[in-house]
Formats: structure tokens, sequence, C-alpha cells
């Protein structure tokens, strides 16, 4: 036959034995929330969704302004290309129209001043002489309408 060892458990002191009772106490004890924990459990919950809300506003603020610079930016330089354009045409326009070039471009063409200065030419009937003044809309109406009233 052969001989099996079997552990013997060690006699537990008097204290362990309390300290057991003690844990299988607590083990059957049960969390109760009363009013007053479930108050502040939604003020923590309230609070906490303020706080998220607040940061997710600002993040969607700063977006929008963000957004907003990109196409303020976007029209700057649009603006600026065509003020360059602007100040282009102009220079190429007072070029294209100072006498200097409209005198060699005529002479290009085979155009040459007059031999003698223009003669005036007599125009028949009365010469209307030059307003004395501003007139105000009235009076220009009451001067006009007779010249006016001739015509067909």
């Amino acid at each position: 036959m052969t001989a099996v060892a079997v552990p013997l458990r060690p006699a537990r002191s008097p204290r362990a034995r309390a300290r057991d009772q003690r844990s299988a106490r607590r083990a059957q004890l049960v969390v109760v929330e009363t009013e007053r924990t479930q108050h502040r459990r939604r003020r923590a919950v309230l609070l906490g969704s303020i706080a998220v809300l607040a940061v997710f506003m600002t993040v969607a603020f700063h977006a929008m302004l963000a957004q907003g610079q990109v196409a303020i930016d976007r029209l700057e330089q649009q603006t600026e290309e065509a003020e360059r354009q602007y100040e282009q045409a102009r220079y190429e326009h007072a070029t294209l129209a100072s006498p200097e070039r409209i005198v060699a471009r005529a002479a290009e063409l085979g155009l040459v001043p007059p031999a003698v200065p223009p003669t005036p030419i007599p125009v028949d009937g009365a010469t209307p002489l030059p307003p004395e003044g501003t007139a105000t809309t009235l009076n220009g109406w009451t001067e006009v309408k007779p010249t006016v009233d001739a015509l067909p």
C-alpha cells in the first residue's frame, strides 16, 4: 500500500476567524443611494455635460473664425490682383495715349502736319450766349423749352 500525504489545515486563530466573519458580513452589504447622493451625481453629470458643450462650442467658433479668415485672405488676394491689373491697364493707356506715340503712329501711317493752319468756317445764325450762372432745374426748363418746342 502507498501512503498519501494529506496536507492538514492549519488551525485558525481567533483573530483570523473574527476577520473572516467581518469580511463575510461586508460581502453581504449593498450600497443604497440616498436622494442626496443621486442629486450630487445628477449635478456632476450636468456640470460635466456643460463643460463638454462649452469646449465643443469653443472649437466650433474657432473653426468658423478660421474659415472666415481664409475667405477674407482670398478676397484680399483677389483685390490685390485686380488693383495690379488696373494699374497695369492705366499705365498701358497712358503710354498709348501719349502725344509722342500718337505723332509717331501718325507718321507710320503716312499722315503729315498741315502746311497752313486750319481755316474757321462761319456758321449762319445767332450764336447762343453762355449761361450767366448755374440755373435751377425749373429755370433751365424754361430756357430750354422754347428751343425744343420748335423741333419735330
